[in-house]
């Protein structure tokens, strides 16, 4: 596979899947400790076009451009507030897209579990019931047809305004990734599963599929969970952990196509009907001013233009990872589009609106002291630092306080000191940072490189 993107691995197939062991891989996989993956390959594919971006915290970042700023938080930057807020309350966004005449399933946001039941009697058929707010799935009730599962669910998924309730409809979900009037890339999910070889063992099968998840830089933090729920599924088809499956047998650990639970991805983009994607589009264009969103769309059959298309949900912080790290198909640079879009957005309206001088351009090297309070002694943080610092090419000495923290000169490229200090919120593993603390430093360092000094 030739690549020609800075945010784009080069995967090689390993039992028809990809196996991430190229060298932007080995990077990415580094990504968590330290930022959200979202954030990081917008940040990576504007470097690369010679921006200078700042990281202001694990997942903003302010970016900087010909006389160009913008800024982003996680993977939102100039879009509508109005549009992003929207489309956080799955209540308003269904009523949207319904005045938008987009296919959506019936819904009703409910205050109680009555109301919840009722809307169930009217529909005649199995309901989900879901938070008004609320991500990854977390508190979502599937295939619901009797009283009793709806009002636990209810209670389950309720807030001060209430809870949705939803018709339960079949097919496949996709991410359909959305820019303006294209979709970018498709995701599709399949529920966390093993194919039996005839020797392995279940738990053989799920540990030599996680080994291949902890590759993925997007999946090494969603393994298949080997807990009750997936021996309840093991259960119903007559296996256990150390049951053997015949040889191409389909082993179900989970329902759910959640892929924090362990479900597989695959790219889908070359697969799905036009239709399907002009009604992903459609749908965030029913949400006033955004440029960009992931919608989630449920097919009855993808490849088909007469299929059912249903949107069940608009998130204005769509992941990026997965279309960049599918564990099948193509991988697909969605943040290198994103930046380019908010640049040459913010662009137009810099030229449009400029009413206050440009600064002038920042120096290109800096001195930072730094005060970094928590739980920072006896976690190894110090060496940590100095690894950091030797690795980023930054100056300068790091020791302890008698009042607990930890201090820090630091001198180098802005770019570099900035890019360390963004680290500095997280530190090692062990540690946890309450708070830093930076300050203009002015004193000349009396030794070059990076030095680890004993408790002032």
């Amino acid at each position: 596979m030739q690549v020609d993107s800075a945010v784009l691995p080069d995967p090689v197939l390993k039992n028809d899947q990809n196996y991430y062991e190229d060298p932007f891989s080995q990077m990415a996989r580094c990504v968590p400790q330290y930022h959200l993956f979202g954030p990081w390959l917008i940040a990576r594919a504007a470097a690369f076009e010679g921006a200078e971006v700042v990281w202001l915290n694990r997942q903003m970042i302010l970016i900087q451009h010909n006389g160009v700023q913008l800024f982003f938080w996680d993977v939102r930057s100039n879009e509508s507030a109005v549009g992003a807020k929207l489309a956080t309350h799955k209540g308003y966004t269904h009523s949207f897209l319904k005045r938008a005449a987009v296919s959506t399933p019936s819904a009703r946001q409910v205050m109680d579990a009555e109301s919840a039941v009722r809307f169930w009697k009217v529909l005649g058929k199995p309901v989900v019931v879901k938070p008004l707010r609320g991500t990854r799935g977390r508190a979502v009730a599937l295939n619901l047809n009797d009283e009793s599962s709806i009002n636990k669910a209810f209670h389950q998924a309720r807030s001060s305004v209430g809870a949705l309730v939803e018709e339960q409809v079949h097919g496949s979900e996709y991410r359909f990734f959305v820019l303006g009037d294209d979709v970018l890339a498709v995701l599709g999910k399949e529920s966390a599963h093993v194919i039996g070889d005839g020797i392995s063992t279940v738990e053989a099968l799920v540990e030599e599929k996680n080994s291949l998840r902890s590759m993925n830089p997007r999946l090494m933090t969603s393994l298949i969970p080997l807990d009750e729920i997936a021996f309840q599924n093991l259960a119903r088809q007559g296996l256990n952990w150390q049951s053997v499956p015949d040889a191409e047998q389909h082993v179900v650990l989970r329902q759910e196509a959640n892929i924090s639970k362990g479900a597989d991805t695959f790219d889908a983009t070359d697969l799905v009907s036009e239709r399907a994607k002009a009604v992903a589009v459609a749908a965030v264009k029913a949400l006033p001013g955004l440029d960009w969103a992931g919608v989630d769309v449920m097919l009855s059959d993808p490849c088909n233009e007469q299929g059912e298309v249903y949107v069940i949900e608009v998130n204005t912080c769509p992941g990026l990872g997965g279309h960049h790290f599918p564990m099948r198909g193509k991988p697909r640079d969605v943040a290198t589009a994103v930046w380019r879009r908010a640049y040459e957005k913010q662009k137009a309206l810099s030229s449009t609106f400029s009413i206050v001088p440009i600064p002038a351009a920042l120096p290109a090297r800096c001195q930072r002291l730094v005060s970094i309070e928590g739980k920072v002694q006896g976690v190894g943080f110090r060496k940590w630092l100095r690894r950091e610092a030797v690795t980023l090419n930054v100056e300068g000495w790091v020791r302890y306080r008698q009042d607990g923290t930890l201090q820090a000169a630091l001198k180098g490229k802005r770019s570099e000191v900035e890019q360390l200090l963004g680290k500095l919120h997280f530190g090692p593993r062990t540690a946890t940072v309450a708070k830093v603390s930076v300050a203009p430093y002015n004193r000349k360092l009396s030794h070059s490189g990076f030095k680890v000094f004993q408790t002032l």
